[in-house]
């Protein structure tokens, strides 16, 4: 029966992959004879995790190479993980870790310091104290040699892990590739299902959109049978503040409400887009896109607010300096409004907030204008 050969791994920085492919080279005699088999990060294929393939082998191997350089020296990646796991796996007497030191650099005091260098006398691999550079890795290439034969010799002599633990270690590492593959499974059926989602979502907004494409043919159009002809005659005659007031009074009427009454939340949460384009159209057409609630949705965007039905008190504020509504710090009453033209833009339709909030531009803002936006006003 052939001898296991014996896992090799590279550790080193991208800028001395020249460096590395001609150790490789030197190293092949090796994994000819079924005494190594090296790998190292460029044999990761796409779509593999990367970080987890280095991980495997890096805590499978029994030979742990560092190609030591000021570049290696300088890598986070190399140092904090590589260096790391490697000198720990040194340590527990796992795997035997080689320094090899390319070129010259000033590695005193680091943690693989303590362990015998490559090549001899750990002379720089480029130091033209070598005759060539394949002088230098033909001797890297016998200490490694070396090496192997004192670990074949620990493992037949049985001072290396017990073939139990050995085998322990192989269950763990398919385990593993076992738990990462239904991982992988998951996060394949979760995406599938959000894109399922995504879909349903797209497919609703487009029959709203194609509601509001049927608004441009009528412009009273209403889902509950609600007459908007007077409100358009108010804003025809720019009486603004009647028109204010009969907003409050369609919008009720749209849920099923009488005057004095509020709206609740979850009824404004599915407050027909028909109707809500109707009362907006009318608003923007009759004011030249001065008021309407569009308007005022654009205004609060623009400030930093989010059509998501929450609060937000820097653009609620700011939205309400904009549009007139709050005056020095402070958020005026419906008597206070400016029913003109010359009013900022965005300053109504006021009064319906009423109806949605006892009064307050927070009250009405926050739930509206998310649905303002969901009917693509």
């Amino acid at each position: 029966m052939a001898e296991e050969s014996f896992k090799l791994f590279f550790s080193y920085s991208h800028k001395d992959e020249t460096l590395r492919d001609e150790l490789a080279y030197h190293l092949s005699i090796l994994e000819r004879q079924g005494v190594i088999s090296s790998w190292h990060d460029r044999e990761i294929r796409a779509g593999e995790q990367w970080h987890d393939q280095i991980n495997d082998n890096l805590n499978t191997a029994d030979i742990i190479l560092l190609l030591v350089s000021a570049y290696f020296l300088a890598s986070n990646y190399c140092w904090d993980v590589e260096v790391k796991k490697a000198i720990e796996r040194h340590d527990k007497g796992e795997a035997c870790v080689i320094p090899v030191i390319l070129r010259p650099v000033d590695w005193a005091g680091a943690p693989f310091a303590k362990l015998q260098a490559l090549p001899k006398n750990a002379e720089p691999v480029v130091s033209r104290n070598w005759h060539t550079q394949d002088e230098a890795f033909a001797d890297v290439a016998k200490g490694i040699r070396a090496a192997v034969e004192k670990l074949k010799q620990e493992r037949a002599e049985g001072q290396r892990e017990p073939e139990i633990d050995r085998i322990q270690k192989q269950k763990e590492v398919e385990t593993l590739q076992r738990q990462r593959k239904q991982q992988e499974t998951d996060r394949l059926q979760r995406e599938q299902e959000a894109e399922r989602r995504r879909q349903q979502e797209v497919e609703s907004l487009k029959q709203e959109h194609q509601e509001v494409e049927k608004l441009h043919q009528n412009e009273l159009a209403s889902d509950k049978g609600i007459d908007y002809s007077r409100l358009r005659d108010l804003l025809a005659a720019e009486n603004w503040q009647e028109a204010d007031y009969e907003t409050y009074i369609v919008m009720l009427q749209v849920v099923g409400r009488e005057k004095g009454d509020e709206i609740r939340a979850e009824e404004l949460s599915k407050f027909p887009c028909t109707d809500l384009h109707t009362i907006d159209r009318l608003w923007a057409k009759y004011s030249n896109g001065h008021f309407g609630f569009s308007v005022q949705k654009e205004i609060y965007l623009s400030v930093g607010g989010k059509p998501d039905g929450n609060y937000y008190k820097e653009a609620w504020e700011k939205f309400g300096d904009r549009v007139g509504c709050r005056v020095k710090g402070y958020w005026i009453s419906a008597r206070d409004l400016t029913f003109d033209i010359s009013s900022p833009k965005g300053h109504l339709p006021y009064f319906v907030g009423l109806a949605l909030g006892r009064g307050s531009v927070r009250g009405w803002g926050c739930g509206l204008f998310s649905r303002i936006d969901t009917c693509r006003l």
